[in-house]
């Protein structure tokens, strides 16, 4: 029997006895006989082998993973011998399949699913145990294969699900074995379409009346062959929602117009692509407002001449408007010659007047020629809110009056009164004939008050009739106080939860802040008396005749001694407001007039007064809101209170002034006091500032410079109601936050509402009280003082339990905010978006850089750049990107109208890069630029080690006017092969050449407008601000930067090296003075030994410091200025 050795998957090692009986003839050779299980030796293979070989390794052509026996047959010359017993039956080892499946077939039916099926391969070829198959797939263009295991070996089919639509696929299956896989099938498959994803609205346009333009970008993936979009819109107001189909071009970006619309109305538009897979989602909702249209025609209801060339008009309203009518066109026609005049009258020159029930305007209007027969008609003008224009509605019927010259004189008093008898209204008319029945009307108007509510009560307020004494103004009617209400609670919220609270309140369009504020107004005590107030001989001591102070609140003055016979003379209209847990802590008073100064500095004076905050302008839209009540250098006496202004510190959003007060009859010691005036000056009245922080920090600085010990704060806005109770509301809900841990605005606004009355004036004032805690919460206090920054960079950088750090918590809080496209209109316009280098990086509507418009070309006010504040102006730079060449012009017109004396480039020429190019002009070769208005001429570049100045020479060619402005480029600022506090000396030099000439903004430029502009102007604020304080506030001066122009703070780490820059550079300047005290020891030392110092470094002149007073004799109040910088 033959024995079996090795074996392969193809061959086998045999060894066999050789045969023993040879019968007189010697063996030959031998035949080794091969076959399977299922075939009979006859179809075998077989192979002879030589006489010598008894042990052999033969290739039989075995195949692998077959059951093989075999035997051996003798030979000689006589022939064979009978085969030898057979062996036991060996099966070959496996071997990887040789061939393919076969017929393999990849279809899609559906988008997201591929489905194969396939044959076996001949089972021949499989060469082992079929395990089952591997299918590879991958999308054409990126082979990049993902594989699949596929174990049954009963099924020749499978789906590949979480493919990507409308994409082309390459397919390879092969059969697996125990030895491995085998050679690919190979097909290829276009999946089906799908739906596409949502397209993105980028901005609205050309808001019309009737039709606004919506802006969108094709879905990132569409998934199959985009057919048409689906634009629909949908009226807030009433739900209504219309769609339209757009076919066509339909790549890339995509606008459509939709008509049709109704004025002044809020639509939510959205849009959809659509595929061969079907409808794709709706983007998100993106708000268009249409503009407003032409209000109706007014309805005159008077019209009486008051002398010989003027006429009074009394009109009402157009009953139907859209949003507002802001101004009247009035249109006379003398109808003796038909000679007509028409007259704009703006908002200032005209009065609007309530009375119970009804609301009119009147105005006056002069300079016509007498002895004349006139018609007059009256449209209303609704200023556009996207643009310039104005829409003028539709005139009145006409009132015909005549002008009789000499008839009505200051000398005809009968005529005078005649005529005022018209303009008077009836419930002053009442009052006058009708003095005897003061008790009933009382009770009427009492009754009357029941059916007003709350809410229009408090907006009556709004509209404020100054009436000074000498006014000429037409009487002016005063609102009726409604009657009292049930006084409510309102529960207490966590700190914790406050922040959530508010998220609350904002949701919905702000519609839960809507109702409460309304439930306050509504649970506001309204039976309150202000008898002395509208005394007859105290009226004119109040700006707004129904801004009164409750009796039992208000401030009463010291007697006067010359005083005595005047009745009343304690009066002022003022009230104490109580703070949290501190009686009395406010006053809260009126923007003084010229006859209440000396009263209002006696009342800071008898309070014992420290801090006045002023938050109001003395000009406000035209209108006066406030008098200038302090000297502005030198002195000035009201009364015995002698004010003398000692100094004036000003930061970016609000100015401090600092006075001395002195009691000049008073004979004491303490006859003197200084006191510091905070007058913030971005605080519009009835409305909110643009950004909360700085609200919040002015209140924080204002009221922390109130020492222990000293009297109320004096608060003040124009009437001393809205905006002054807003920071009453915000500093004392800080002191209760801190104390208690908890907060209830709408609890203490009740309670002090009963102190004043209409304290918190608006909805948009009280959401800003909680929007200004919000950020209290959030960043609490980021101002970090000189010495202390190292300690709060380790503190900021340590990670904490989380795994984070504080600084990565702050910059996530600084950079919250994500701007909509809303924010940054107009710079999304068509018409300015090739004007952008980069799209994210442009400015926020509200601090964007405007230049003038160019007649009839959109977008030519339009330049992409920023105002961003420093620390002692709000616009102190002006962040841009470098100028394209479509955009040198724009660039230039921004310096001339800006006044930009310097010029700050950060970023490269590259000569080789068409993209950064040089924007002015060489030497001696003027530009001419803007039509020709001025010209633009580079009379001197000089190259030095770190920089280049030019400076260049603008001429107006229409007058003699005449801008020099230097420009200092430093492309490689900040090195970083220096440290970190030589970024400083670029700055420090900068800063030199802007005092000698600061009449505007720094303009700096680096590549987009990004982060190296952001951190020059940030480091030179910082700067200002720790020459100034000794402190520093990186988090608010970048979440601000950030919200004015989103992206330029840049990367945690672009944060962190503000810090530590600032760090670097405090740490300089203290090496440096310790050198400079060594040194100046030194030379004490040397002068007292009678030798002098031979070291050359020691031989300068030490310079004195600045801070040292020159007069060792100087005054207690200007000592106390020397030193009040650092705390304001």
């Amino acid at each position: 029997m033959p024995q079996i050795g090795s074996l392969k998957s193809r061959t086998v090692s045999v060894w066999w006895s050789a045969s023993t009986e040879e019968n007189n003839s010697p063996i030959s050779s031998y035949m080794i006989q091969v076959r399977t299980n299922t075939e009979n030796w006859v179809l075998g293979n077989q192979v002879t082998t030589n006489i010598h070989q008894k042990n052999i390794t033969t290739n039989m052509s075995l195949r692998p993973y077959t059951s093989y026996k075999l035997r051996i047959v003798a030979v000689n010359s006589i022939g064979e011998s009978m085969p030898s017993e057979p062996s036991m039956f060996f099966i070959t080892p496996s071997e990887e399949p040789e061939a393919p499946p076969s017929n393999l077939l990849a279809t899609s039916n559906n988008s997201s699913v591929i489905h194969i099926k396939w044959d076996h391969p001949a089972a021949e070829k499989i060469n082992g145990e079929l395990k089952g198959y591997q299918v590879m797939y991958s999308e054409a263009d990126k082979k990049v294969f993902s594989v699949i295991t596929f174990e049954r070996t009963d099924k020749t089919e499978l789906d590949i699900p979480g493919v990507k639509s409308y994409t082309e696929y390459l397919i390879q299956v092969a059969a697996i074995n125990t030895e491995g896989p085998g050679p690919v099938a190979n097909a290829a498959v276009v999946t089906a379409e799908g739906k596409p994803s949502k397209p993105r609205i980028t901005h609205i346009s050309r808001n019309t009346p009737s039709t606004v333009k919506v802006h969108w970008v094709e879905p990132k993936v569409i998934n199959g062959r985009l057919q048409s979009y689906e634009l629909q819109w949908i009226n807030t107001n009433t739900g209504v929602v219309r769609t339209k189909v757009i076919n066509g071009v339909l790549r890339n970006k995509i606008s459509e117009n939709i008509t049709n619309l109704d004025p002044y109305t809020q639509y939510d538009v959205r849009v959809r692509a659509v595929t061969g897979g079907g409808k794709g989602q709706f983007s998100d909702r993106y708000p268009a407002m249409t503009d407003v249209t032409a209000p109706g025609a007014p309805t005159i209801l008077n019209a009486t001449t008051i002398g010989t060339d003027s006429v009074y008009l009394r009109w009402l309203r157009p009953k139907k408007f859209y949003r507002d009518v802001e101004e009247y066109l009035i249109e006379f026609i003398d109808l003796d010659s038909y000679f007509t005049k028409t007259k704009k009258i703006p908002e200032k020159e005209y009065e609007v007047v309530k009375s119970n029930d009804m609301t009119w305007i009147e105005s006056a209007v002069s300079n016509l020629p007498s002895n004349r027969h006139y018609s007059v008609r009256i449209a209303g003008l609704t200023q556009s809110l996207f643009n310039a224009h104005q829409y003028p509605g539709n005139y009145s019927a006409k009132e015909f009056f005549y002008l009789q010259g000499e008839l009505l004189t200051t000398k005809d008093p009968r005529a005078i009164q005649a005529a005022e008898q018209d303009i008077m209204s009836a419930g002053i008319v009442a009052g006058i004939v009708c003095g005897i029945l003061v008790v009933l009307l009382a009770s009427l108007v009492f009754i009357g008050c029941r059916s007003l509510t709350c809410r229009k009560y408090y907006q009556a307020a709004y509209n404020y009739l100054a009436v000074p004494t000498n006014s000429n103004h037409f009487p002016s009617t005063v609102i009726t106080i409604a009657e009292p209400f049930v006084e409510k609670t309102y529960p207490e919220v966590k700190v914790e939860d406050f922040i959530q609270h508010v998220k609350i309140l904002h949701a919905d369009t702000d519609d839960k802040f809507s109702q409460e504020y309304s439930d306050v107004n509504k649970n506001t005590r309204t039976d309150l008396k202000a008898d002395t107030s509208n005394m007859h001989e105290n009226k004119s001591k109040n700006r707004y005749v129904n801004i009164t102070a409750f009796d039992h609140s208000r401030v009463y003055l010291a007697k006067q001694p010359q005083s005595e016979k005047i009745r009343q003379s304690d009066y002022i209209n003022a009230n104490y407001v109580d703070g949290y847990h501190k009686s009395k802590a406010y006053i809260a008073t009126q923007g003084p007039m010229p006859s209440t100064f000396g009263d209002f500095w006696r009342m800071v004076w008898e309070q014992k007064s420290v801090v006045i905050v002023m938050i109001t302008k003395l000009m406000e839209k035209g209108r006066k809101k406030c008098d200038k009540y302090w000297p502005e250098e030198g002195l000035e006496q009201h009364g015995n209170i002698a004010v003398k202004h000692l100094n004036t510190f000003s930061r970016a959003h609000y100015t401090v002034r600092m006075f001395s007060l002195k009691d000049t009859k008073a004979k004491k010691q303490s006859s003197e006091r200084i006191v510091y005036q905070f007058h913030y000056t971005e605080w519009p009245d009835h409305g909110v500032p643009d950004f909360t922080l700085p609200v919040l920090k002015f209140v924080q600085k204002s009221a922390f410079a109130n020492p222990p010990g000293a009297g109320p704060i004096v608060v003040h806005c124009s009437a001393g109601v809205g905006r002054t109770g807003t920071y009453i509301l915000i500093d004392a809900m800080i002191e209760q936050l801190k104390d208690k841990g908890t907060i209830n605005i709408p609890q203490f606004l009740l309670k002090i509402r009963q102190q004043r009355n209409f304290l918190v004036q608006t909805e948009e004032q009280y959401m800003l009280i909680h929007d200004a805690l919000v950020e209290y919460l959030l960043s609490h206090d980021t101002e970090v003082r000189n010495g202390e920054i190292n300690k709060y960079i380790h503190n900021l950088t340590t990670i904490q339990e989380d795994k984070s750090s504080l600084l990565q918590k702050q910059f996530e809080l600084l950079v919250a905010y994500c701007p909509k496209e809303i924010d940054k209109y107009p710079a999304l316009e068509e018409y300015n978006v090739p004007k952008n280098r980069r799209e994210e990086l442009v400015p926020m509507t509200t601090k964007r850089v405007q230049i003038p418009t160019k007649p009839g070309i959109p977008g030519s006010d339009y330049i992409n750049a920023t105002f961003l504040q420093g620390y002692t102006k709000t616009n102190e730079f002006i962040l841009t990107q470098h100028p394209m060449e479509s955009t040198i012009e724009d660039f230039w017109r921004m310096v001339w109208d800006k006044n930009s004396s310097v010029i700050v480039l950060l970023s490269d020429i590259v000569d080789d890069e068409q993209e950064f190019i040089k924007f002015w002009p060489e030497e001696d070769n003027p530009l001419q630029v803007d039509t020709g208005i001025f010209k633009l001429t580079c009379r001197e570049e000089e190259t030095g080690y770190m920089y280049t100045t030019r400076d260049f020479l603008l001429e107006s060619t229409q007058d003699d006017y005449v801008l020099m402005t230097k420009m200092i480029s430093c492309s490689n600022w900040p090195r970083d092969d220096q440290p970190l506090c030589k970024a400083f000396d670029l700055i420090d030099t900068i800063r030199d050449i802007h005092r000698l000439n600061d009449i505007g903004p720094v303009i700096v430029v680096d590549r987009y407008g990004g982060v190296t502009g952001c951190k020059f102007c940030a480091l030179w604020s910082s700067l200002d601000q720790l020459q100034h304080d000794k402190t520093i506030d990186i988090y608010h001066l970048c979440k601000l930067y950030h919200k004015k122009r989103a992206g330029i703070i840049g990367s945690v780490g672009d944060y962190l090296f503000l810090y530590s820059a600032v760090d670097s550079y405090c740490n300089d300047q203290n090496e440096k003075d310790s050198a400079l005290m060594s040194n100046h020891l030194i030379l004490r030392s040397s002068k007292k030994n009678g030798t002098m110092p031979r070291s050359p470094s020691v031989q300068n002149k030490v310079p004195r410091s600045p801070s040292l007073p020159n007069n060792h004799h100087s005054s207690k109040a200007e000592t106390n200025s020397s030193k009040a910088e650092t705390n304001v």
